[in-house]
């Protein structure tokens, strides 16, 4: 393989956060990106965003990839899948396709392993991984044989966590009795679901730790990073707001749990795993494992360590350089998320407004960014017109 091949656009699946990130990576490295993909305003709006090409509308339904690709008039390019559900159509691409449109993922195999949260807990089993407590559900029967100390410390999970948040807007129910959690098993199970019982691993936000890196092609760890939630909303179930980044050997066990599981299943490209440290005895609890970019992929360029771009030189056959150290106490905050997770710790006593400004003032944002700050401009004109347009039905 040739430098010259390193002119292969890139086609972004997915949308959000994890799309902005990994375009705004990917453009840092003079990489185009094409969002083929139905895009909010605010990612379209990026200096590094390009439409489709000329004369193909956008893609909403995974299922449809293959039959979408076949009609771009594009040689070779590569995708950066943004979302589980692409993940998975991506893995499916056989023959001619995958040939034309290479990517940077693991086997077919081992995405399933990942997103199905019941086979990822048989593989942790198998390895003996810490973890939380989890129990695959086969009837509302198996709720009253589970192994449960008392209930309000367990909660139903499903085993894909993508449809059922499209479907109920969270992505758990925590339960707090049998008869509870029968009744949301019941529920769950009609709509579709298959679910989980799992332990809930109490501690506050800063409890969560997470480890990103790339593997590439050869099983070669290319770079592996580390940050600390500080803040997260909403409570529970929700995702980081305030996050900072640290020594990998704060995590040192974890780090040795997760290249033990990376390496049962042969993985390769883009890894985020999420642990939390329990408060009865200090132990890394394994949550889950990532096998894309996330939402915060822009965090680790910022760090040093552009994953976005490891992932297109392995799919075009190309060297991928090592980074093995990055910055430590770098910070970045989501502010829509962050101005509500503050707001709860401060009722709380927790927190001040002036340590609070003083975190906003040092932290990289999410959507603002001085060398593309329009997307920032387009995110907060969306929400003030939101706003607005939820007042004036109230008042009709």
């Amino acid at each position: 393989m040739t430098e010259r091949k390193s002119n292969f656009p890139v086609l972004i699946l997915g949308t959000y956060l994890t799309a902005l990130g990994t375009i705004r990576s990917l453009g840092a490295a003079g990489i185009r990106a094409y969002c083929i993909t139905e895009q909010q305003g605010f990612v379209r709006s990026s200096r590094w965003s390009r439409r489709p090409p000329h004369g193909c509308g956008h893609l909403s339904d995974p299922a449809e990839l293959a039959t979408y690709l076949r009609t771009l008039p594009l040689k070779r390019a590569v995708l950066m899948t943004c979302g589980d559900e692409w993940v998975q159509a991506v893995a499916t691409l056989e023959g001619e396709l995958s040939d034309r449109f290479m990517t940077s993922q693991p086997s077919p195999e081992t995405v399933g392993c990942f997103l199905d949260k019941g086979r990822f807990e048989q593989r942790l089993e198998a390895l003996q991984i810490d973890r939380p407590r989890s129990l695959a559900l086969r009837a509302a029967e198996d709720l009253a044989r589970a192994p449960v100390d008392k209930f309000g410390v367990f909660f139903l999970k499903p085993r894909h966590s993508r449809s059922f948040f499209k479907h109920y807007r969270v992505k758990a129910f925590m339960v707090q009795s049998l008869e509870d959690a029968m009744a949301r098993y019941r529920e769950t199970s009609q709509a579709g679901f298959e679910m989980m019982l799992q332990e809930y691993i109490p501690g506050p936000a800063s409890s969560h730790f997470f480890i990103d890196g790339f593997i590439d092609r050869h099983q070669s760890l290319r770079t592996i990073l580390s940050r600390q939630r500080l803040r997260m909303y909403p409570d529970n179930f929700g995702d980081s707001s305030y996050m900072v980044s640290i020594p990998l050997e704060t995590v040192s066990d974890a780090v040795a749990d997760l290249r033990r599981l990376l390496a049962d299943v042969t993985y390769r490209g883009i890894f985020s795993a999420e642990f939390k440290r329990c408060e009865h005895d200090g132990r890394f609890k394994l949550i889950e494992v990532n096998t894309r970019p996330w939402a915060y992929i822009e965090f680790a360029t910022l760090c040093g360590a552009n994953i976005a771009e490891m992932a297109y030189r392995d799919a075009l056959g190309l060297d991928v350089p090592e980074v093995q150290d990055y910055k430590i106490g770098v910070c970045m905050v989501h502010l829509p998320n962050d101005f509500a997770a503050a707001r709860n710790l401060y009722r709380l006593g927790e927190t001040g407004v002036s340590a609070l400004v003083l975190s906003w003032l040092k932290a990289r944002s999410t959507v603002f960014s001085w060398s593309d700050p329009i997307p920032a401009l387009v995110w907060w004109g969306e929400i003030v017109f939101a706003r607005f347009r939820r007042l004036m039905w109230r008042r009709k």
